[in-house]
């Protein structure tokens, strides 16, 4: 399930620094006003790409923590159903935050959402999460 996370998380990494640009949706005003920091301080961008840091679809935040919920979600949904529909109340809740704070637009967060259940599920069935591993997994059977 890590291994499958980190793939996962970084493949989206990459696809919305590189979306940003093409999209080029403006970040709306009110995270522009940045907030007065101690000396020393400086805020960090979520972007891996300078030219992303000033656009806003899709949200970054949003399809992590989508992305996250889903696969952290379906296995414990394996292991125990009691609980993993907790997992769900994160991405509301950041989403709900960021158009709070004047971050994203509601556009930008359902992008996110979208985006990140898209790329989680595709990287689960691809690399087949719901298989438990074993190193032989990989293995043809010719050489068994």
């Amino acid at each position: 399930m890590g291994m499958i996370l980190m793939i996962t998380i970084m493949t989206l990494a990459i696809l919305v620094s590189y979306m940003k640009p093409l999209v080029a949706q403006p970040k709306p005003p009110e995270s522009q006003r940045i907030p007065a920091l101690p000396n020393g301080f400086h805020l960090e961008s979520d972007s891996l790409l300078t030219e992303a840091r000033n656009f806003s679809y899709p949200s970054n935040h949003t399809a992590m923590i989508s992305a996250f919920a889903y696969i952290v979600g379906t296995i414990l949904q394996q292991k125990t159903k009691k609980y993993s529909f907790l997992l769900w109340v994160l991405p509301p809740m950041v989403m709900f935050s960021n158009l709070i704070l004047g971050l994203s637009y509601v556009s930008d967060l359902i992008g996110g959402l979208l985006i990140g259940l898209a790329i989680s599920i595709a990287t689960s069935n691809i690399l087949k999460l719901q298989v438990p591993f074993v190193m032989n997994r990989f293995k043809t059977a010719h050489h068994q």
